[in-house]
């Protein structure tokens, strides 16, 4: 992760208290279906720090249930490099997974189904349990669109085609897996959002705004490491050569980009209590209301309180070089 960068996340840091044990076992279930075969494979899980990552997003989770966050961010991650193989330039390839890994959503798993797709497979069945029918379709549904968003990726690496800052954002809000998170912090802390406060336009919002600035946080991160293979889905590449921006005018703008986008976040938010009002909601459906957009606050600050730490976005888990920003002599804000 380039160092250096300051971003506007004005909520709290937390990390779960079962963090250092989610972490000696976080191995475990990715071995037990096969996603990581050799040791370098090994390597890279661990320097990723999945288990700190799970820890963030469901700060007041413990015990199995933050074990279950922690195998989703396992799986995310290796369900994404997947994409960085034949699979992420052949939409035909791409669809022939996506499609097999949604039939899981509605079927057993099959022995010759793909490693990945049997994990999958675990992790819908764990992730269901004592969920509504309502909130499964809900979770199915989020699930398709992410899983559906790698064969729009891919159909642009074929065709050579760089989107738009406004079609990478859509894209991405669905392939960042910001709403499957959610989903989860759902399950994992036994509450369910009522379904017609869940598609207001608010909550939507709220939804959006958490899965871009993760994704602009992304972009940040990542840059070095996909320019260097040729991505294309890259805001920050994407300012650059559509946009016609240097590299630091590039980083100012997705600096500001994340600042309109969390001052947005906390002036929905302020008004919560208000919107509770005039949907008429009871005392005990207000509970999840404030649950979900703590949720959202807990993807915003964990995705960048873990990433600098992580050797995700390095080739050898070790932090890239920082860039300079203009206005102080670290390339770090004055004040968050």
């Amino acid at each position: 992760m380039p160092r250096g960068i300051e971003l506007h996340i004005p909520f709290p840091s937390r990390i779960s208290p079962d963090a250092d044990r989610a972490g000696e076992r976080h191995l475990i279930w990715p071995r037990s279906h096969g996603l990581l075969n050799d040791e370098q494979a090994v390597r890279k899980h661990e320097e990723a720090r999945y288990a700190e990552l799970a820890a963030r997003f469901y700060p007041d989770a413990t015990g199995a249930d933050l074990d279950l966050g922690v195998d989703l961010m396992s799986w995310f991650f290796v369900f994404d490099d997947l994409f960085d193989g034949p699979e992420g330039e052949d939409p035909a390839a791409a669809q022939a997974l996506v499609d097999s890994t949604m039939e899981a959503l509605r079927l057993p798993v099959r022995s010759s189904d793909a490693p990945v797709v049997r994990a999958f497979s675990d992790l819908w069945r764990r992730s269901r349990e004592g969920m509504s029918a309502q909130w499964r379709r809900r979770a199915a549904e989020h699930w398709r669109a992410y899983l559906q968003g790698y064969v729009t990726e891919a159909a642009h690496r074929q065709r050579g085609v760089m989107p738009t800052v406004e079609e990478h954002l859509r894209l991405r809000r669905e392939t960042i897996g910001v709403h499957p998170t959610v989903d989860l912090a759902e399950r994992i802390g036994r509450f369910e959002v009522p379904g017609r406060i869940h598609t207001a336009p608010w909550a939507t919002e709220m939804r959006a705004i958490a899965a871009e600035v993760d994704t602009i946080h992304n972009d940040l991160c990542s840059v070095e490491k996909e320019e260097a293979r040729g991505e294309m889905h890259n805001l920050l590449l994407i300012l650059e050569r559509r946009g016609h921006r240097t590299r630091a005018e590039g980083v100012e703008e997705m600096r500001r980009m994340i600042r309109s986008r969390t001052e947005r976040f906390l002036v929905l938010e302020s008004r919560l209590p208000g919107l509770c009002d005039s949907s008429r909601l009871t005392e005990a459906e207000r509970v999840p209301v404030f649950r979900f957009t703590d949720a959202l606050r807990a993807v915003m600050r964990g995705d960048y309180d873990w990433a600098e730490g992580s050797g995700r976005y390095t080739s050898a888990g070790h932090p890239g070089e920082p860039y300079a920003s203009p206005g102080t002599s670290d390339g770090r804000e004055a004040t968050r």
